[in-house]
C-alpha cells in the first residue's frame, strides 16, 4: 500500500518526481480536429496525464464548442459525466458569472477567486469526480489566472515535510461538508471521508480551503494548516497559467485555484467544464 510500505512509497514517489514535468510550455498540446485526435496528439496528452496528472491543449475556433469539447474527451474515455447543480443539457457547465441569485452563491459563477480544491469534494465516494476538463470560450478582460497542483506531488511535499500530518490526513473521518439545502430541501447530503486516499491504486484528493462550509476533526487541524502552507508556498511543481481563447485542460482532477477577474459585461468571462468518474 502506498501509505503503508516504506519500500514501495519511496519507488512510487523517486519514480513520480524523475518524471514529472515543471516546463509549462511542453504540457501544451496542439489540436488539429478536437473531433478526431492523431495518434500522436492522444498519446502525448495521455503521457503528461500520466506522469503529471494534467495536460493543456489548444483547438481552432469551433461553430459548437460544447459538442467539440465532449468529442475530445470521449477519446480519452471520459463518458460518464457528474451531473450536478446548473449543468447544462450538454452535460458541461458554464463558467461565467450569473444574475441568478441563487447560483451566485456559488463562487465560481461570480467574478471572485476561488481557493485550493478538488473538484466535487463535497460528493458522496460512489460519485467520485476522477477528471475534470476546463475549456476557455471567452477569457475575462483582465484576471482568471488558473493555478495548480498534482496532489500526488502534493502528497509527496506534505510527506517530506510531516509523515504524521500526511498519515492523519488519511483518516476516514478528517473531513466533513455539511448538507446543502434550499427552501428546506436538501440536495445535497452531508459528505464525510478522508483527504488523502487510494483509488485503484492512485493517489485521490478530495479537499476545499472554503474553510466556511468545510468541519474538520480536531486531530488533522494541525495537518490542514500545514498542507495550506505547503499550497501557499509555492514549488518548481506549482503551475499558473491564463488560458487564452480556445485553451483548455484535461486532467485527474489536480487541486487547483482561480484569481479574481475583471469582466466586460456586453462580452463575459466563460469556460466550459466538464466532470468525470473515469480517470484520463
Amino acid at each position: 500500500m502506498l501509505f503503508d510500505n516504506s519500500d514501495d512509497y519511496k519507488y512510487w514517489r523517486d519514480e513520480k518526481l524523475a518524471n514529472a514535468e515543471s516546463n509549462i510550455e511542453a504540457c501544451l498540446v496542439e489540436i488539429a480536429n478536437p473531433y478526431a485526435l492523431t495518434n500522436t496528439e492522444k498519446d502525448k496528452i495521455q503521457q503528461l496525464c500520466r506522469y503529471n496528472n494534467f495536460a493543456l491543449f489548444a483547438i481552432t475556433a469551433q461553430a459548437d464548442y460544447a459538442n467539440a469539447i465532449n468529442q475530445f474527451n470521449q477519446q480519452f474515455g471520459l463518458n460518464n459525466q457528474d451531473q450536478h447543480l446548473y449543468v447544462q443539457k450538454d452535460g458541461l457547465a458554464h463558467i461565467t458569472p450569473t444574475g441568478n441569485k441563487q447560483q451566485g452563491e456559488f463562487i465560481p459563477y461570480t467574478n471572485k477567486a476561488i481557493g485550493w480544491h478538488t473538484d466535487g469534494y463535497y460528493n458522496h465516494p460512489d460519485k467520485r469526480i476522477r477528471s475534470f476538463s476546463l475549456f476557455c470560450v471567452n477569457p475575462a478582460n483582465h484576471g482568471g489566472e488558473n493555478s495548480w497542483l498534482d496532489n500526488e506531488i502534493l502528497y509527496i511535499l506534505l510527506r517530506q515535510q510531516s509523515p504524521e500530518a500526511a498519515e492523519l490526513l488519511t483518516k476516514i473521518d478528517a473531513m466533513s461538508i455539511p448538507a446543502h439545502s434550499e427552501n428546506g430541501k436538501i440536495l445535497r447530503p452531508k459528505s464525510t471521508g478522508a483527504i488523502f486516499m487510494q483509488d485503484n491504486k492512485r493517489l485521490y484528493l478530495r479537499y476545499t480551503q472554503r474553510k466556511k462550509n468545510v468541519q474538520f476533526t480536531s486531530e488533522v487541524v494541525a495537518a490542514v494548516a500545514l498542507l495550506d502552507d505547503i499550497l501557499a508556498a509555492g514549488s518548481d511543481y506549482h503551475f499558473q497559467h491564463l488560458m487564452a481563447k480556445n485553451q483548455g485542460m484535461i486532467c485527474n482532477n489536480v487541486i487547483h485555484k482561480r484569481s479574481s477577474f475583471i469582466d466586460d459585461k456586453h462580452n463575459p468571462r466563460l469556460l466550459l467544464r466538464g466532470r468525470y468518474f473515469e480517470r484520463v
